[in-house]
């Protein structure tokens, strides 16, 4: 019986992104991780690539990734599937902004690869999943949605398919064995030996075909752990023409070999940091809203506020007046790019990942939104209607700013005492 691999890789950088970093992933990740799958044969990955790094690889002279890109997909060794364009936590923004940023990637996917491109897989960024969210993904006419695994709610499928009540295929992730990918802790040999070795009884055998899905940060490879594109996909790639029982298989075609189960089931709410506490607690998105977190409060305090700015300024005529026209692109322009995720998960100084100077930089774009968007009311006569929200965002933004100040300063009295300890 065969085991079948479908393996997921993840490339993304925000619109905030330093110039020289993203040349330097560029360097030592996009292209030699394309070029290794270029190489082999057998590989069959999809791919999620958000349209914000694809508009940033043109705008800085990094075309040529996207030329190798293009190559993979006309091979068929590569499937470019769906997502949200500036990578925004889609369960945690509103509905219209959900299908606004799917329609952004789709417009730029179309443009990029063509006939190529077809409404298959979709990728959630950070895999944050709800039923809203899976509703959304399917009426949008996508296939299949993947999932971290911590969103099954029910027996694992590893032979067969789950769908929702709307008839989206649901597929989720191998948690385990993608974390010791991500983290250096397999070995391509040990991969190839577990993943045979899964779904075994005691006889180390097994009634049926078994699949497993792996999904990880591309920049995993190359960027984060120098040339393991080479020591773990390529020489895992070298491994599976060797086995007769292994083979590797894009998502999309594994319905051509599994059954789809009758028991429809809805995803539990969860990202790929969800952990099983976390979901106890009810926090299925803790990296980007954490009710302990003032960071996040303030944020989302923010974002509500502007949310309904935007509502207000979709309403104007923008025919009206080429000002009332100027500032709402400009905030939206702003919007769009300000809705990434990253702000927010700079905002965990508790588990290390702490940058204000990052986290201020998100918080500039939404700013620079509601200043267009009240702008746009302003020359429409209407400021009244949006003074309220306007001010919100001004207080709130106040708050965050002191409180970014408060927990650089408890961090730094901390390392001095351990320091003189």
């Amino acid at each position: 019986m065969t085991t079948f691999w479908a393996p997921l890789l993840h490339i993304y950088q925000p619109p905030t992104q330093d110039l020289k970093i993203l040349r330097k992933i560029d360097k030592e990740c996009y292209k030699p991780l394309f070029s290794v799958l270029e190489y082999h044969d057998n590989a069959k990955f999809c791919l999620n690539i958000n349209g914000v790094l694809i508009d940033m690889l043109y705008e800085f002279g990094l075309g040529d990734t996207m030329e190798l890109l293009k190559n993979l997909v006309s091979e068929r060794k590569v499937e470019i599937i769906g997502t949200a364009k500036f990578h925004p936590i889609l369960p945690l923004i509103p509905k219209k902004e959900v299908h606004h940023q799917i329609y952004l990637n789709e417009v730029l996917n179309k443009k990029e690869f063509g006939e190529l491109w077809k409404k298959k897989g979709f990728f959630p960024p950070e895999l944050a999943i709800s039923a809203n969210v899976a509703k959304d993904v399917h009426d949008l006419g996508y296939k299949w949605v993947v999932m971290s695994g911590i969103a099954c709610p029910i027996e694992w499928p590893y032979d067969k398919i789950y769908c929702s009540p709307t008839g989206l295929q649901l597929f989720f992730r191998d948690d385990i064995l993608s974390n010791k990918i991500s983290f250096n802790n397999i070995t391509a040999k040990g991969f190839i030996k577990d993943i045979k070795a899964m779904y075994k009884d005691e006889k180390r055998e097994n009634v049926n075909d078994t699949y497993l899905l792996t999904a990880m940060d591309g920049e995993t490879f190359g960027f984060h752990i120098k040339k393991y594109e080479k020591t773990f996909l390529g020489k895992t790639l070298e491994l599976v023409v060797e086995e007769d029982d292994v083979q590797t298989i894009f998502i999309s075609d594994l319905d051509q070999i599994f059954p789809k189960s009758k028991e429809k089931i809805i995803p539990r709410e969860s990202s790929w940091s969800t952990t099983s506490e976390d979901i106890l607690n009810k926090i299925p998105y803790p990296l980007w809203k954490h009710p302990d977190n003032n960071i996040h409060k303030f944020y989302w305090k923010i974002m509500n506020s502007l949310n309904n700015l935007m509502n207000l300024i979709d309403t104007l005529d923008l025919k009206e007046n080429w000002e009332i026209e100027n500032h709402y692109n400009t905030a939206r322009w702003f919007y769009d790019r300000g809705l990434h995720s990253c702000p927010t998960w700079w905002a965990n100084a508790h588990r290390g990942t702490w940058s204000p100077n990052l986290i201020y930089k998100g918080v500039e774009l939404l700013i620079a939104a509601a200043l267009n968007a009240q702008m746009a009311l302003i020359n429409a006569g209407k400021s009244s209607l949006g003074e309220g929200n306007y001010d919100s965002i001004s207080y709130y933004q106040g708050l965050l700013l002191m409180e970014l100040s408060n927990i650089s300063n408890k961090q730094f009295k901390g390392k001095n005492k351990k320091k003189n300890l």
